[in-house]
């Protein structure tokens, strides 16, 4: 802010670039939102007042361009953000000519992503709470999927099987997305609404046949749409109606056979915007996730609000689809934008991504004939002018120059120079010019992204090369505007960029600092569940189905195993009181916090003039339950255990108020979630939780059966002991790559209620493998070196391994000889052939199952593991890497760290 007024300043590298916002001053004290973007060399601000007599009015953008030739702005992870001012041990850039800013800041967005300001790492000077910023108004219950996720919803209590009524209304650029989804657990009847090609398409059946129909029309167009469906027996009708023209279209769908009704049962769920990345579904419905907005969800006259659903994920409040800068084709596609005049000092930017070597990225034509065309044709990157008279102007970037076709991403620049040239620049490398036959403007109708329609390509003759991949930050001069487009998906882009390689596990003679793999690459995809399947006949007849605790619920599955639960802000900052029970458990206000510490219950809170904290010297991490209580009025806290044991706290100066931003985090931390203000405990905690209550007011409700979100929960079972519990339908995956080699040392402990099942498997795509497995009561232990399976065999004595007992297991790969000790008894083998010594393998570890479609070479059964499993350690070259499942790669069907006792 300089003079009241805000500046927007850059540099990426070529000069700074500065635009000053004209219209407003900001130092009235009101408060005011500052919206600031850059696009390449461009830069834009608008400022919008949200108090006083300007309030709501829509601000007129103001941009300016930096010095020309750098676009990228090179920050990475270790990056830091600074908000309010700058630390003084930090150099500043000379542009930038004030260090401090007074006054108050409210929501802040990067990206779009929020930061949550009691969110730093560090902070200096005397920052405090303010009054609450106003908040944006968006409509009650519009809410916005990103693309990637989903919303799981209860079937409304009243249901008719023979009736059915679905009505929303939805906005969305999407042209192939699941909208609705509900089906019957053995799948024989369900209903499905979706996008294909933009258009809606109605599926459902009833028990004997399948009824579908697809409207003429497109709707993918970005403006809202009200759907509407009704069934009645087996006739299905689907309206839908374009809200800014009164436009309606009508398709019908009758079902085959004689079914009549709909036999959806209570405890089943009914998805929008898309399905769990695991489970079983009708193959007739797309498994692509929605992007778009949604609102005014009614299912038999049972209104929705999908961030009410205790299972969803991509979902957020609101909705934003104008500017939208993506665009990307899975398949052959294009995108029109409107025209312009190729005249000098004409810029064109874009960044695109793509893994193929062939594709049209822009082509823009002046009546009939191509005047430009962007290519990469086998790798290399051409760009060319076609002036009429002469021979098109080339400028070719070849393939040893650095391939592009890496699926990461690359910028291209291309500008009409003063006098007879253009200029063309890839990422940063030195620019390539050509010249032209004069220079004038080259007049272009017609701009097409990713391909072209079929009448160009035959008004043009020129064959149509589709793009696969993607094309953003698109700029002409400024922001083109939005035309048709085909096979296209607005505002959406998928990550082609390979992963990092994940480092191997010490392999022989390999330096002591090689370590095995131990931070997931990514989150696992679904939660961990603990019900048993229905006994299969290979159940040991001693198995009983572990007894669950209702209402408690397990933390620890994962590093960032949480719960988290969004409230009124409004209605926490004077006093409240908080009381739950629980083993252990992080409780995380910004900023007031419950965490555990040395097995001592420790409570600290900020009210703007700095952090107090104090433990209770009790410890409660005896295994039992542990009543805990904390209460605040104004300055003073008191946390209080069972009862008996308290500690009291009182705030530093006169501050008295407590601001928070609207979400409270239960048993853990979210993956994303960096702070140094909670001091260094940042795992989620292996313990129960259970009976959480905030008391203060009667509409401020909290229950852990129904949070705003959910990621890795369990249940808690009656009687636990030290394990992890497989309950027969998943497996984990413990090691993304592993190499066998020539000798390798398994250790494990198991207790199994089934005579079948995987304990741990690795295997390449070819003939190397080794795996340890339950066939028929015995345990086999298996290698192949890729000249034939060698295999160790255990036949225990009495009633086997179904007796309920822990049982200790190590199995000892010898080069071309395998031993097996099972409860110490040996058995071994050998392979006739001594000189194939070498499992060759480069491979996941999965133990307890793995998943389907994963060829394992040294196994003999695909079923799953049921029971617990402990003290897995895997030795090689004399180093032993203890795995620990709690932080698998993935994981499905377990629940780390918590096994049901055989009392249980």
């Amino acid at each position: 802010m300089r003079k009241g007024k805000v500046n927007f300043l850059w540099d990426v590298g070529s000069g700074v670039g500065r635009v000053e916002y004209p219209h407003h001053t900001i130092h009235d004290g009101n408060w005011h939102r500052v919206e600031a973007s850059r696009n390449g060399l461009n830069g834009t601000i608008s400022v919008y007042p949200l108090e006083g007599s300007m309030a709501g009015m829509m601000p007129t953008p103001a941009s300016a361009n930096s010095p020309t030739a750098y676009t990228i702005l090179d920050v990475d992870q270790n990056a830091y953000l600074f908000v309010g001012g700058i630390l003084g041990t930090v150099k500043k850039a000379e542009a930038v000519r004030t260090t401090t800013f007074t006054g108050c800041m409210g929501e802040t967005f990067l990206d779009g992503k929020p930061i949550g300001l009691w969110n730093y790492r560090e902070r200096h000077g005397d920052c405090k709470g303010c009054a609450v910023s106003p908040q944006r108004s968006d409509g009650e219950g519009i809410v916005q999927l990103d693309g990637e996720g989903y919303a799981a919803v209860g079937r409304p209590t009243r249901w008719n099987p023979n009736v059915s009524t679905v009505t929303f209304k939805f906005r969305t650029f999407s042209s192939d997305a699941l909208l609705m989804y509900l089906a019957t657990e053995d799948m024989k009847d369900f209903m499905s609404l979706e996008l294909s090609e933009g258009k809606v398409k109605v599926n459902f059946d009833l028990g004997s046949g399948v009824g579908s129909a697809i409207s003429a029309n497109r709707h993918n167009d970005g403006s809202w749409k009200s759907l509407t469906m009704s069934r009645n027996k087996k006739q299905a009708t689907v309206t839908v109606v374009d809200i800014d023209s009164s436009a309606e279209e009508k398709i019908v769908a009758t079902s085959q056979g004689s079914a009549t009704g709909l036999n959806l049962k209570e405890n089943q769920k009914i998805y929008f915007g898309g399905l769990p990345t695991i489970g079983n579904y009708r193959s007739e419905v797309t498994l692509k996730r929605y992007a778009g907005c949604l609102r005014e969800i009614e299912v038999s006259r049972t209104p929705y609000n999908l961030l009410s659903s205790s299972d969803y994920t991509g979902v957020t409040k609101g909705c934003n689809v104008e500017n939208l800068y993506t665009v990307s084709f899975s398949k052959p596609g294009y995108m029109e934008l409107g025209g312009l005049s190729l005249a000098v000092s004409t810029e064109i930017s874009l960044s695109f991504s793509t893994l193929e070597d062939t594709g049209t990225i822009l082509l823009a034509v002046s009546g009939a004939s191509p005047r430009r065309r962007q290519s990469g044709e086998v790798g290399s990157l051409e760009v060319l002018v076609f002036t009429g008279s002469h021979s098109p102007r080339r400028v070719i970037r070849r393939p040893e120059q650095g391939i592009l076709n890496d699926g990461k991403e690359h910028s291209l620049r291309i500008e009409r120079l003063a006098g007879r040239s253009f200029a063309v620049q890839v990422d940063e490398e030195p620019k390539r010019e050509a010249t032209l036959p004069n220079d004038q403007p080259i007049s272009l109708q017609r701009i097409f992204l990713g391909g072209i329609p079929a009448e160009v390509e035959q008004t043009s003759n020129r064959v149509n090369v589709p793009f696969q991949g993607c094309i953003w930050n698109l700029m002409v001069n400024t922001s083109p505007s939005l035309c048709p487009f085909e096979n296209a998906e607005i505002g959406q882009c998928p990550n082609l960029a390979p992963p990092p390689p994940p480092p191997l596990l010490p392999e022989e003679g390999e330096p002591e600092k090689e370590k095995e793999e131990s931070k997931p690459l990514r989150p696992p995809p679904t939660p961990a569940t603990v019900t048993p399947p229905p006994g299969p006949p290979d159940s040991c007849a001693s198995a009983v189905a572990p007894t669950a605790l209702e209402k408690a619920y397990q933390f620890g599955l994962t590093r960032n195993s949480h719960m988290s639960f969004a409230f009124d802000d409004t209605k926490v900052r004077e006093s409240r009181t908080y009381d739950y029970s629980s083993l252990v458990t992080i409780f995380n206000f910004f900023y007031l916090f419950l965490q555990i510490k040395d097995g001592q219950v420790c409570l600290g809170y900020d009210l703007g003039h700095g952090n107090i904290s104090g433990c209770v010297p009790f410890s409660i991490n005896d295994g039992n339950w542990h009543k805990i209580r904390v209460s605040r009025v104004k300055q003073r806290g008191l946390l209080m255990v069972d009862g008996r044991y308290s500690k009291q706290m009182i705030s530093p100066k006169k501050a008295d108020l407590l601001d928070v931003v609207g979400m409270v985090y239960v048993g853990g931390l979210p993956q994303n979630y960096t702070t140094k203000r909670i001091g260094p405990i940042l795992y989620s905690i292996n313990g129960c939780i259970r009976n959480l209550k905030m008391v203060g007011g009667p509409d401020f409700k909290l229950d852990m059966a129904t949070p705003t979100s959910s990621y890795m929960v369990g249940k808690c079972f009656v009687a636990t002991e030290t394990g992890t519990y497989f309950d027969g339908t998943g497996f984990l995956k413990a090691v993304s790559s592993y190499r066998v080699g020539l000798d390798v040392l398994i250790e494990l402990e198991f207790r199994t209620s089934r005579t079948n099942g995987v304990l741990l498997a690795i295997s390449n795509q070819a003939n190397d493998g080794l795996g340890l497995e339950l066939v028929q009561g015995k345990l086999l232990f298996h290698v192949d070196n890729g000249a034939g399976r060698i295999t160790a065999e255990h036949m225990p004595e009495g009633e086997g391994f179904c007796d309920g007992q822990w049982h200790a297991v190590t199995a000892n790969k010898l080069r071309h000889r395998v031993e097996l000790v099972v409860d110490g008894k040996q058995s071994q083998a050998e392979s006739p052939n001594a000189r194939s010594n070498t499992c060759d393998t480069n491979d996941p570890i999965y133990v307890g199952g793995y998943p389907h479609g994963v060829r394992q070479a040294a196994l003999s059964t695909s079923t799953s593991f049921r029971g617990c499993m402990r003290n897995l350690k895997i030795t090689k070259a004399s180093k032993t890497m203890d795995v620990q499942f709690n932080k698998a790669l993935e994981i499905k069907g377990v629940q780390p760290l918590s096994c049901p006792a055989v009392a249980a």
